[in-house]
């Protein structure tokens, strides 16, 4: 008896599930069967949902509207309230993007299901990879925000023929907004109609991560900064200052040529960061030229005279900042009157006071003086240059 029981229950499902599939083939060939995909649906209402990840584009929509051709009354195919159906044989929005930065693309090239109800509502998420135009602006780089729009449009449809709709409130509502370098600040969406034809334009704004190029190439180049100017600190007449001063230079060459590689070849505008490297550089370089000069001046023979300018402006940095002077020891002359050898000890002070005031400076003398001159010259010169590209910055931000 159970074993009929068994029996029975394994035919009635079967029987069940054999007429649901054919109702469902039933419903199929009837929507399809006086259907044509050319004729748009009349009174259609389009909705966009765009959903996005990253610039360059890897997104899909998320397309709704009507067709009133699509209808049929559930009860009559056991309950069958929705459909599958390949988007190849139906009539589906031709949405293309329309600022595209190599080709036009349009979304649901490859073929895709449509979600169809019985009460003619269609449901049709086509994605795509898109690459959209985007004007860089990198005058702030590395603390930039940048506008990119992704602009799209029913393709060959009039505004009268196809209301397109777009949906902010669910926009990038369920995907990340950023990636590794950038962050999502703000985004914003806008209809307008061309002599007819309606389009929507959705714009993001990124804030670029800093943190990465503030470690690992402007830290570098301060450190630089602080270097370069140690060069003053070595004496001038040493063989190293000159290979110190071009090691630095070759430095900051090889960080402009790091920046460059990082940034978009463009002049509007430039770059403030490119700015302040070649600056720099130029700085550096006229640091080189100028070791090699005082070089050459500590290296000069004695025999050459000194301008007269030249030793009244050392002797003034001697009154300024005295310096250990040169001991010079006379010839001793002893006297058996005590009276005359007490004048001879005052005449010959005042003699070495006199002689040692007389003294002209060496070169290296010279070398030094004008050395400490031009470390204070270009001191005032980079804090200069980098109160000023600090508060461009600042202002741009």
């Amino acid at each position: 008896m159970d074993q009929r029981l068994l029996v029975i229950a394994i035919l009635v499902n079967f029987n069940f599930f054999i007429s649901a599939q054919k109702s469902a083939e039933r419903l199929y060939s009837d929507l399809l069967q006086n259907y044509t995909k050319g004729i748009r649906p009349v009174g259609a209402l389009l909705y966009i949902n765009v959903v996005e990840e990253t610039m360059a584009v890897s997104g899909y929509l998320t397309m709704y509207w009507r067709d009133e051709r699509l209808q049929w009354n559930a009860t009559e195919y056991n309950g069958h309230s929705s459909l599958l159906i390949d988007s190849s044989l139906l009539w589906t929005p031709r949405i293309v993007l329309i600022n595209p930065a190599k080709q036009f693309i349009m979304f649901g090239m490859y073929c895709t299901e449509v979600r169809v109800f019985f009460d003619g509502s269609m449901v049709w998420s086509a994605g795509d990879l898109m690459e959209t135009n985007c004007k860089i602006n990198i005058r702030n780089y590395p603390f930039d925000i940048q506008t990119c729009d992704i602009s799209i449009a029913p393709w060959g449809y009039l505004d009268s023929e196809v209301n397109q709709t777009t949906s902010f409130s669910t926009l990038f509502k369920h995907f990340p907004l950023g990636n590794d370098e950038w962050d999502l600040e703000k985004r914003t969406n806008v209809d307008w109609v061309s002599e007819g034809y309606k389009a929507s334009n959705f714009t993001l704004h990124y804030k670029r991560k800093y943190q990465f190029v503030l470690i690992n190439i402007i830290s570098p180049i301060i450190v630089l900064n602080v270097i370069n100017m140690v060069v003053f600190r070595i004496p001038p007449n040493s063989g190293e200052r000159i290979s110190f001063s071009v090691t630095v230079l070759l430095s900051y060459v090889v960080f402009l040529t790091t920046v460059m590689d990082n940034i978009p070849r463009t002049s509007s505008p430039v770059s403030l960061l490119s700015v302040y490297l070649i600056i720099r550089m130029i700085l550096s370089a006229c640091l080189t030229m100028e070791t090699v000069f005082i070089v050459q001046v500590s290296g000069r023979s004695p025999s050459i005279p000194i301008s007269d300018w030249i030793v009244y402006l050392v002797h003034m940095s001697r009154k300024i900042q005295p310096q250990r002077e040169t001991q010079v020891k006379l010839p001793e002359k002893k006297s058996s009157n005590p009276s005359i050898e007490s004048s001879d000890n005052v005449c010959s002070l005042n003699t070495d006071r006199s002689f040692k005031r007389s003294l002209k400076p060496t070169w290296k003398e010279v070398a030094v003086f004008l050395d400490r001159i031009l470390f204070y010259v270009f001191l005032f010169v980079v804090l200069i240059c980098d109160i000023l590209i600090i508060a461009f910055i600042v202002i741009s931000l």
